[in-house]
């Protein structure tokens, strides 16, 4: 009997199909099941997870020696027009990730099976919410090496994120005539934001070094009996910030409000030396690059499961992340193929075991992320 013949993804027209359903946070299941069909039919052994997680394996290597590529398949809110302009594919999700999972499918399609290991690639379900999806992957048996899918360009390899904590700030007060001389619950809410920050401190020179302070929602009611004025908060923290300090600062500089944690992750780095990194930089190398290092000012999937795994890990992508979350997005053609094949060279390294061989590649350069 003759095996199945299957053929390598193309990842412009995988990622064409992929914009084409929209995937917004919660709403994932159309999406997720056409690419199931698609996995499946290149020759993935394909299948949703407790979560809505799609897992898609390549490979029958045994467990213990794993290589996880995690994506994510929802997106932001926002219409886009999905088209081709001037070697641009528009759309949202283009960049943040679609095409770098897009890319991680076509180059894993590319490799021999049997391959020695067994290569796994995760479009999660929620990374744009409260990562839902990551938290359910924490409890699986970690894998060996890690490869995060999030955008960084083809020729750079992010290994570091803030930390981030998400926080509802509420003030409650009797209602009362809104001329009369006592401030109300809004007002006195808005006060605690404005303190909150002019007081927490910022520090560090450079965006990834500092405290962030977002104000992201602003809300309001008074029912004729009781005022409520809440706030949503989110704060970037840098390595070395724990969550819990934050937030009892935030608590401690808000006296009027009561501060309820959301969600957090702690700041996450990894070194430039591990099996990874030194993988996908030997990718960069091959394609024509001279690998660069980024950590980024936002978080990722990477802040949830790897504290949990402790496995050798980094993240890349192809796509430019300043475009991420904007009316803008679009991903360079030439630059999703280039990530496509830095990413089938980085699993071909980390299968044979070259990238313990391969250097660290250029100097660490920091810079801005979604």
């Amino acid at each position: 009997m003759t095996a199945a013949v299957t053929l390598a993804l193309d990842p412009l027209t995988l990622l064409d199909e992929l914009l084409r359903i929209p995937s917004v946070t919660g709403d994932t299941d159309a999406a997720a099941t056409r690419l199931l069909h698609r996995a499946r039919e290149a020759g993935y052994h394909a299948q949703r997870d407790g979560a809505g997680n799609l897992v898609m394996i390549w490979g029958d290597g045994p467990i213990e020696d794993e290589i996880v590529l995690l994506g994510h398949l929802d997106t932001v809110p926002g219409h886009i027009e999905v088209r081709e302009q001037d070697g641009r594919l528009h759309g949202r999700g283009a960049v943040d990730a679609k095409g770098p999972l897009a890319a991680a499918l076509a180059a894993v399609s590319r490799l021999p099976r049997p391959i020695g290991r067994r290569i796994t690639v995760i479009a999660a379900c929620d990374e744009e919410g409260p990562s839902l999806g990551a938290r359910y992957l924490r409890d699986r048996k970690p894998p060996s090496h890690l490869i995060v899918l999030e955008p960084s360009g083809w020729d750079t390899v992010t290994t570091g994120y803030r930390g981030c904590v998400r926080l509802t700030a509420t003030v409650t007060r009797q209602s009362a005539h809104h001329a009369g001389p006592h401030a109300g619950a809004a007002d006195r809410l808005v006060a605690g934001l404005a303190e909150l920050q002019r007081s927490l401190p910022t520090g560090g020179e450079r965006a990834v070094d500092r405290v962030q302070v977002r104000v992201n929602t602003l809300r309001s009611n008074d029912n004729g009996t009781v005022e409520h004025a809440v706030a949503g908060i989110e704060l970037r923290m840098p390595m070395g910030v724990a969550v819990e300090d934050i937030a009892a600062r935030v608590a401690a500089l808000m006296k009027e409000a009561r501060v309820q944690v959301e969600s957090a992750c702690d700041a996450v780095a990894v070194s430039r030396g591990n099996a990874v990194a030194r993988a996908l930089a030997r990718g960069v190398a091959a394609s024509g690059g001279r690998p660069r290092y980024t950590s980024k000012t936002g978080t990722s999937d990477l802040n949830v499961v790897l504290p949990r795994w402790g496995c050798d890990a980094a993240v890349y992508g192809p796509g430019d992340c300043s475009l991420d979350h904007t009316p803008h997005e679009s991903i360079d053609i030439d630059e999703l193929r280039r990530g496509a094949d830095v990413l089938e060279t980085a699993l071909r390294s980390l299968s044979s075991g070259a990238s313990r061989e391969f250097g660290p590649g250029a100097p660490a350069q920091r810079g801005a992320g979604s």
